[in-house]
């Protein structure tokens, strides 16, 4: 039956017919809120203490399937962000949310051999050990600005949604799950081949959740001491060679387990790998531990988590002042099966040379508004939050 399935799977690829898709679903949620923010401590430049009406990752989404026989159906999403709505639609940085911004993508979906897709989609990494998976719940504040999950951020700093790529995503079996993603680099800029690649493995059993990752950029590097990748706005040919054979490698663990009581634990670890523009390599780790409580439809969260010592720097570099650790204290409340108020607060605070930021509504006290804005080394950037919550 699966070799069935799967003969009809991959000659389906090839032969989709075109007709009015009758199955449609518009889904999404509206989440904003009013929060107290600042980034102090530097001595520098500095976020100074102001209220904010933020969105927390707002979005609407139309999805839809058609039944192409054998078990198989051809799947499509448009998810589209609406983030940043209390601006006008253009947030602190100059950007306006636009169409597709979110997990876009057509495919194909058998119920034995499982999703095949092709678009724009988080990544495999992001899916199993990162803010995605729902099911693992160490992302206590996910969506909202305490959200602690980015590339930016203190933890799971190898995920991504990954544009121009193929994904595969397993269905279960006996518990466990697999994903595969691949990231097709087209520009090619001096010859590069900037793909990436990432990979889950995923347990569940009742309330139990365990996960691993693996992802790596390739032809990728960062500048000499530091965990800052090596880039240039204009693609500059000269700049980007310096990243040829050069990798960025993440690996990642997970596991959460909620009780029958309501009680929930979890955590995760990240190692990374940064190869370096002129030669050597840097390393850094970064680990979560996540606590939460049920009291029906209430829930109180907390969570710390903390970015470790830069490694392998050279000598009159010191690696400590890449740490950063972040607190977060939340709380929901459901009011309704789709309405929802929450309140939060939470601080990251960053050793000299760090500039970990909020992975929703980061804050940035250099040229606020602009595209290159940014937020000082060493600042520490606090919010607390209360907000509301309606899915549709």
């Amino acid at each position: 039956m699966q070799k069935k399935n799967l003969a009809a799977l991959l000659a389906a690829m090839f032969a989709l017919p075109v007709v009015a898709h009758a199955d449609v679903t518009i889904y999404g949620f509206l989440s904003g809120g009013i929060e107290s923010s600042k980034a102090t401590g530097s001595g520098g430049s500095e976020y100074s203490s102001r209220t904010r009406i933020v969105d927390h990752n707002s979005r609407i989404g139309f999805k839809g399937f058609e039944d192409i026989g054998g078990g198989t159906k051809a799947i499509w999403q448009v998810e589209n962000s609406l983030r940043n709505f209390e601006q006008g639609g253009t947030n602190d940085k100059g950007q306006t949310a636009t169409f597709a911004t979110r997990n876009t993508f057509i495919g194909l979906d058998n119920g034995d051999f499982g999703r095949v897709l092709l678009g724009q989609h988080d990544s495999a990494y992001k899916m199993f050990t990162g803010s995605s998976n729902s099911a693992l719940g160490t992302d206590l504040m996910v969506n909202t600005t305490a959200d602690n999950f980015g590339s930016s951020s203190v933890n799971s700093r190898g995920e991504a949604r990954m544009a121009n790529s193929v994904h595969y995503f397993s269905p279960s079996w006996a518990g466990f799950k697999l994903g595969a993603s691949w990231g097709v680099d087209e520009n090619r800029v001096s010859g590069n081949d900037s793909k990436r690649i990432s990979l889950g493995l995923g347990y569940t059993w009742q309330g139990l959740n365990l996960a691993a990752a693996w992802d790596r950029q390739y032809d990728t590097a960062v500048t000499a001491n530091s965990n800052s990748y090596n880039t240039s706005s204009s693609n500059s040919p000269a700049v980007l060679s310096l990243n040829s054979g050069k990798n960025v490698t993440f690996y990642g663990l997970a596991a959460s387990y909620k009780f029958d009581t309501g009680t929930f634990v979890g955590g995760n670890y990240e190692w990374g790998t940064y190869d370096q523009v002129g030669g050597g390599q840097v390393k850094q780790d970064d680990w979560l531990i996540a606590l939460g409580q049920d009291f029906g439809a209430a829930s109180v969260k907390l969570s710390y988590g903390q970015l470790g010592t830069l490694k392998n720097t050279s000598a009159g570099v010191n690696g400590d002042d890449f740490k950063a650790k972040q607190w977060t204290l939340g709380g929901t409340y459901n009011l309704s099966k789709t309405t929802q108020v929450l309140a939060y607060y939470t601080k990251i605070s960053n050793n000299a040379k760090a500039k970990a930021n909020f992975a929703n509504n980061p804050v940035y006290d250099s040229n606020l508004g602009a595209s290159n804005a940014s937020l000082t080394a060493g600042n520490d950037p606090q919010a607390f939050g209360v907000g509301f919550k309606i899915a549709f």
